[in-house]
This record gives C-alpha cells, structure tokens and sequence, in this order.
C-alpha cells in the first residue's frame, strides 16, 4: 500500500469528520462557543455527549455520524459538537445539563434551552426524524408575529416569518400569497428565493412558480437545496393524495417530481406509491412498489431495512410479502452484520418458517464475535429464541 493510500486510510478512520467523510462536520471549539456560533446563525446546537468506553457512542461515531444522508441533514441545520463528558470541557458542560447514561443527545437553543434530549444509541433514519421533531419544537415564528400583525411587511420579515413558520410546520400559504399579490418592492432574486421557501404543496400555484423559474431558483440556491425544498413539498403533496385518496393527485406529483428531482426519482416514486398502496391496501401495487424500491436501492441496508419493518408491521400473513422480506433481510445482514439487523433477519426467518437456516447464520456469527471477544449474550438470546420456534 502506497504511502499516500496509507495517510488517506488512516485520516478517515481516526478523523471521520474529515474532508474526507460525508457524515456530520462537528464544531471545534468549546461548548460555550459552539452555542454562541448556534444563537449567531439562529440555529439549534446538536450535542453528542459521549463517554470513550461507551459502546453504543462508539457504534453511532462509526455506522450513524458519519452517513452521508446524516451529514447533510444535521451539517444544514444544527451546529453539531462532540463532547466526552470525562473531559474537562463535557465536565463544565454535565454540570449546566447533567447526563446519566450515555449517549446523550441534545438539541439546544441560542439561549441554552434543552429543545429535545434523549439517551441511548440511534440508527441514522431515527437520528434524523429527532432533528426533524427538535426543529419543529423550535417555534420561532412568534418573534415575528408581532412585527407582522403591526404592519410590518418588509421583505426580511416576511421571509424568515414564512420560514418560521414552515420550520414549526404551521400554515403559511395564505401569508404567503398576500404577501406575493400586493406586488411588494423587491428585486427578482428576492422574489424567486421567497417563493422556494413559500411553494410548501406541490399542488399549488406557488410551487407553479417554482417549476417555471426552476433553472433560475437553481441559481440562486444551489441544486441540492433546491432538490431539498422541492422534495418537501412533493412529499406534503403525496400525504395530501393519500389523505383524499386522490390517485390522480399522487399521478400529477410523480410527474412532477421526474422533471424535479430526476437524481432522487425512482426512489420517490417508489416510497410514495409504497405509502399509498399501503393504505389503499391495493396488495398487488404494493408489492410493485417495494420490489422497485429494493431493485433500486439493493446495495443500502437501511432502505432495506425499512421495506422489511413496512412488509412485517402491515402485511405480516401476506407470504408472498413475507418471503420478500425474508430475502431483503438476508441481503441486509450482509450488507451491516450488527446485532440489530440480525436480530431482524432472525425475526423474518422465523416468519417464513427458515429457522435452521437462521440458527447457521446466528452460530456463524457468534462465532466471529467469539474470535473478537466480543459479549456473546445477544448471540446465546438469539439461539435460544431460535430453538424455541423449531417445529
């Protein structure tokens, strides 16, 4: 191996947050400056309080942090920081938020308010969906409130009202559309960037505006914020299709986002007619929709995952479906052989009557985990279990 192969390897293992990771980009500094810089960019502070020997922290820093999907979420909205509460500056931090096991995540405010904590080990979609829950807890609209309901219609407050307001996912297309027809003084570039922020349905004539200005909003905001934005609304849209049971909203949404996010489409496309065929309990476009999805996404174990957990929790006597999840799950341990997708394989084994092919896979794995010397209770649980559900 080359010595560059070498310093490129090394740099990624010991520095995850480095150039050269895709996952969260974490403050360095103390605490105290990391709120300073969230209160500065009126964002939330994400705290990662950590102990060196603590398992679960190690998992996440490894397989969850330093996911892509993970990094651009948290990299967009919080100030993120580490801090090993043995440590001088996590120790002055433990004594203003006392924390009792560990991890213990934190999203904080400028003014140091605890928005949202919770303790213990989280998966990348759950680490995000509590991003998104801390974001709506941060209600900022009512500092601007009280401009507006004063006549304050300047252009500043009218856009960062809307985004407040979109932020704690409260109403904002009729302030929206007044503000917009009272053909405010502002230049096109203002115009074009309030009304991406504003277009929060894909089924209005907002989000018209934004399909007719797209290269130009594209200019001003960049691709990926401007595929962020245009996915949001499409996916407000498709849970309006399936609230009204409108197929034909769902039809025009799609097509929509093919001209919109043509990089992300087919795996929209598929998740959204999962959601909707679902409820439908439409079984047979159901089935079309999730083996589209995992044709597309056969090398990510977490979308996998999800199609296995929507497949168990909905149609668990449908066999057809439960054999696919028994294949998606086979596919998915080997993709991420942690003790959680096993667990889960085992689970959808048992389900598709394959308990002896799932006791190999545990006793293999065991094994390996032997050799590391690594605690074999999970392994020993997962056995048992097994022996239990043999006919």
């Amino acid at each position: 191996m080359s010595r560059i192969l070498v310093f490129v390897f090394f740099s990624i293992v010991l520095h995850p947050s480095s150039l050269f990771s895709q996952g969260i980009t974490f403050f360095e500094g103390s605490w105290k400056d990391a709120m300073a810089k969230a209160k500065a960019e009126d964002k939330l502070l994400f705290v990662d309080a950590y102990a060196k020997w603590c398992g679960p922290c190690k998992a996440m820093a490894k397989n969850v942090f330093t996911k892509q999907e993970v990094g651009d979420f948290f990299n967009a909205n919080f100030i993120n920081l580490k801090l090993d509460m043995e440590e001088t500056d996590g120790v002055t931090f433990g004594h203003k938020y006392p924390v009792r096991a560990y991890p213990t995540l934190f999203f904080i405010d400028g003014d140091g308010k605890v928005v949202k904590n919770i303790t213990g080990g989280q998966q990348p979609d759950g680490l995000i969906a509590l991003g998104g829950e801390a974001m709506k807890k941060m209600d900022r609209s009512s500092k601007f409130e009280e401009k507006y309901n004063a006549g304050d219609r300047s252009y500043d407050l009218m856009y960062n009202y809307v985004k407040a307001l979109n932020a704690s996912d409260k109403p904002s297309l009729k302030i929206s559309n007044e503000y917009l027809n009272s053909n405010p003084e502002i230049t096109e570039e203002q115009r074009l960037k309030f009304i991406l922020e504003a277009a929060v349905e894909s089924d209005s004539k907002l989000f018209d505006q934004v399909i007719a200005n797209q290269k130009k909003i594209m200019a001003i905001s960049g691709k990926e914020a401007f595929a962020e934005k245009c996915k949001t609304a499409l996916s407000a849209t498709v849970k309006k299709a399936i609230e009204y049971e409108m197929e034909t909203l769902l039809s025009e949404t799609l097509s929509k986002a093919d001209k919109l996010i043509p990089d992300e489409y087919d795996t929209f496309k598929a998740e959204s007619n999962m959601k909707y065929y679902k409820v439908m309990r439409n079984e047979s476009r159901y089935i079309d929709s999730y083996r589209d999805l995992a044709k597309k996404n056969n090398k990510d174990a977490a979308k996998l995952k999800a199609i296995i957990t929507d497949i168990i929790t909905n149609f668990k006597d449908n066999k057809i479906m439960v054999a696919d999840a028994a294949s998606y799950a086979e596919k998915m341990y080997d993709l991420n052989e942690s003790i959680e997708n096993l667990n889960i394989y085992c689970s959808v084994m048992v389900s598709n009557q394959e308990v002896a092919k799932a006791l190999k896979v545990v006793e293999k794995a065991k094994l390996k985990a032997e050799k590391k010397g690594e605690d074999l209770n999970n392994y020993d649980g997962l056995i048992r279990f097994l022996n239990s559900k043999k006919v």
